[in-house]
Formats: structure tokens, sequence, C-alpha cells
């Protein structure tokens, strides 16, 4: 994590085969341990931050959203009631509403008023009277007893995975087949048919052999809810092991091209965040002549003069480089509150995003999202770097009194930045199996190479001494008769 440091282990348990050995199963369980190894001197778990609140501004937000069909009457109850409990657009954690600490906020969690009143015994009985034991309140509740980013992620997993073993097809080793037993991701998470497809493999932990700078390797990440494509970025080193790096490019965060529309955040509140995004400095309204035959959808006709840039279907776009957290973090399971994903800084958005943030300065080297090396022969990841912002959309609300007066934008809250590396025994089984022997193979060949030529160099040698003495014997020969 950026400031704090954690040591994070991976383990797949209960494996099990098919019948025909072409597949496995498997939980991933995932354990953290605090760490001060890569910690800053000055950074510290208790100390105290202000951020959005993501219950907060979800339940503003969602009480406006048409798929609950709340009438304006029990919309304006809610607001209120918002107001009652004290959820306010910031946790103002350094002041008298509430004191709480980065830890908290990450993985201890805290104590929130709408989870409690959500989750209390009174709303329960109410509903088993009142609404057949659903629940009375119309939006919906984030699923945790309290608030934090990874609370209740430490020794837990995410669903469960069937992959191919690679026994009848070596190059489809580690693809997905199924995960929570879905082919594919809920339609109510993503509306595209590319959107939902799970591609790859489980956070591209294995891919096909025979490594290609011209191949393309998509994998499914389920902690952000969808799949991605790494494609060749340089050659490295890693451990002593020549590596390929392959990582995720801008186009897979271009939430504005025709092929990643289902990625497009919904935007239910129709706030325009960036107003001055996209810049169409030709556009001219005037020159429309049909706008009945342009498809202001799709990415090459933002400014087309038919078109009102980022006024799409009703609503309003937002820039490239960002997209919706939709789901709970690797699980089948709705998201528990309105956060967004994109590479740290605002990596691949453009300037109208990053230069709305003080403070931020993207940078290739160090911002890059997703980073894999693998050892191209076999494969094998060698190294990753995965880095990831978690951002929040603020946006004002008439309806909500303490919303009134907020600027809409979108909020980094914090970002990941985290170095995966195998264990030495690893590398070392990775580095004697496709470096030294094959170097030891090369040498020997080659060694046997120059053994031969150097042996035929001498039997020709000494063929050729041997016709020269016999020449000389019979010359000799002459010279007597």
């Amino acid at each position: 994590m950026l400031g704090r440091s954690q040591h994070e282990s991976e383990q797949k348990r209960y494996l099990r085969w098919s019948d025909d050995g072409d597949q496995v199963f498997y939980q991933n369980y995932k354990k953290y341990v605090i760490s001060d190894e890569y910690t800053c001197p000055e950074c510290s778990w208790d100390d105290i931050v202000t951020i959005p609140n993501p219950t907060g501004i979800g339940a503003a937000a969602n009480i406006y959203d048409p798929q609950y069909n709340i009438t304006p009457i029990a919309q304006k109850l809610l607001a209120f009631g918002l107001l009652l409990v004290g959820e306010y657009p910031f946790v103002a954690l350094f002041c008298h509403y509430r004191s709480h600490t980065v830890k908290e906020i990450l993985f201890d969690g805290y104590n929130d008023a709408l989870l409690t009143i959500g989750h209390s015994q009174i709303i329960a009985f109410l509903s088993g009277i009142l609404n057949g034991g659903k629940s009375i309140i119309p939006i919906p509740i984030p699923d945790m007893p309290r608030l934090g980013f990874f609370q209740g992620y430490n020794n837990s997993r995410d669903e469960e995975y069937w992959i191919r073993t690679g026994k009848k097809d070596i190059n489809r080793l580690g693809e997905i087949v199924t995960w929570a037993n879905q082919t594919s991701l809920p339609q109510s998470w993503w509306p595209t048919a590319y959107s939902r497809s799970i591609r790859g493999s489980d956070s591209g932990s294995f891919c096909k052999m025979h490594l290609d700078k011209g191949d393309e390797l998509p994998f499914f990440q389920s902690f952000m809810c969808r799949s991605f494509t790494k494609t060749f970025l340089e050659e490295t080193v890693v451990h002593g092991i020549p590596s390929y790096t392959f990582a995720v490019p801008y186009e897979d965060y271009d939430t504005t091209s025709d092929v990643n529309v289902g990625f497009r955040y919904r935007n239910v509140e129709k706030v325009n965040y960036y107003p001055d995004w996209p810049s169409c400095p030709d556009r001219d309204p005037s020159k429309c002549v049909d706008p009945h035959t342009v498809n202001c959808a799709s990415q090459k006709n933002l400014c087309h003069n038919c078109c009102n840039m980022s006024y799409v279907d009703g609503t309003y776009l937002v820039p490239p480089g960002i997209f919706p957290l939709v789901c709970y973090p690797g699980r089948l399971q709705p998201t528990p509150f309105a956060v967004m994903y994109s590479p740290p800084h605002f990596l691949y958005s453009p300037p109208q995003m990053i230069n709305s943030v003080v403070g931020l300065s993207p940078n290739n080297e160090t911002h890059r999202p997703m980073l894999y090396s693998h050892e191209p022969y076999s494969g094998a990841v060698t190294e990753v770097f995965y880095r990831l912002q978690v951002s929040m959309p603020v946006m004002k609300s008439k309806g909500v009194i303490q919303n009134r007066d907020i600027t809409n934008s979108i909020i980094p809250i914090f970002w990941e930045d985290s170095h995966a590396v195998l264990f030495d025994y690893t590398y070392d089984k990775i580095w004697l199996g496709f470096v030294l022997v094959p170097k030891l193979v090369d040498g020997v060949k080659y060694s046997l190479a120059a053994l031969g030529i150097a042996l035929l160099l001498i039997v020709t040698m000494c063929q050729l001494r041997r016709r020269r003495e016999r020449k000389s014997e019979f010359a000799l020969d002459s010279e007597r008769f």
C-alpha cells in the first residue's frame, strides 16, 4: 500500500481434478501481514485522514437511481434520514464528527451509522412484518458489519475456480473454465458480451509456453470484476532469468472506445464531472445536417457537429482511464459502495482529470497499472507489479441537504502498489531449468560440434599426409627403375 506496506501470500486450496484430468478445481485464499520493511519513516497506520464517505455518497446517489423506482416522497424521507443518522459527504476524520485511522479505513473497519441501522434487529423485524422479509430500506445496504475497503479480506478467498490443466492442449494451460460456477459475468454488472467475458487465467498467473513479442495474453482479475489483456512491453532480467514483460495498455482502460462501451460508468446522477472534456475546438453544431444518422455513443463521433460531446444517451460520459467497481471485489455480489478504479494518478486519463486534483503527477515508470514478467520458453511468471487507484465520484444533490453545496468531482482515496516475487528456491528451479541447463546443453552441443570438426580435420590431415607419403614412395621407386 502507498505509505504503509504489507506482505501478501496466496494459496490455492482444496484442489480437485476432473475425471479426464483436463480441469482442476481450487479456492484461492489470501493472507495479509503488516510489514515495516518498505514503509516510509513518516508513515503510520494511526495517521488521521479525510476521505469521501462511501456509504453516504452511495446512498445519496441510489436514492435517485431509476432502477430502485423510489417515489418522490420516499426520496425525501430517505434523504432526511441520511441527515439524521449523520451520513455526510465526507468522513471528517480529524474533527468532532468521527475519528478513524488509516488502518481502520483500509483493514479493521469502523462503525457506520447506515450499516448499523441497515443490519439492526429492528430493521430485520420490521422487514419481516411489513415486507415479507425483504428489507424495508429500498436501496442496497452493503453486506458488511463495519466499513473498510479491505475489511474482512484477511484470510479470505474469492469465488471458486475451475481452470484447464493443459493436458489436452498445453497452450490453454490455466485458462478459466468457470468462476463462481459462471462462464461469464452477470449482465447486471456489465451490459455487453465482451465486458462480461471471463478470459484467460486467474489474475494472469498462467499463460501459454513459447511466448512471442506479438502475443496478447488475456487474464481475469476478480478483484476488479473484469478481464484484461496484456501486451508486450520490453525485455528484462529477473533474478538472472531473461524475461518478457507484458503490461495492460491504455486501450484496456479507454472506456470511450467502442469495444469497451460496456465498461462505461452508468452515471445515473447525470453529472457532467468534466465540462471541459472532450476538447472539440472544431465542433460547429450549426453545421449538423442529419443528427439521426450519427451514432453519438461512438468514440469517433464525440466531437461530431451533430453530437453533444460527452452527453450521450441522456447522461454524461466520464473521460477514459477509469471504470466503475460493479461487484463486491472478488465475489459474486453487488458492489458495496460507489467507487471507481484507475491507474495511480489517473495515468491513462486526459489532462482535464489529472489537473482537477492538486498533487497528481502521473509517471509511466511508477504508475503503470499491471506488469507481468514471464520466462518466455515456459511462460512462468517471474515478477509482477500491480498498481490500482481507488477513487470516488462526489456529486451535488439538491434533494440531499448535506450534499447541496459540494463540488462535482471524482476524488482519489488511495492507491495500491504491490510487487509480487517468487520464493528464492522457485527462482533457482526456473534458472536451473531454463537458463543453466539450456546453456549447458548449448555448451555440450557446441563442444561436441567443435570436437567433431577437430576430429574431422585431424582425419583429413592424416589422410592427406598418408597420400603425400605414398606419392613420395612411388616417386622413389620410379627413380630406381
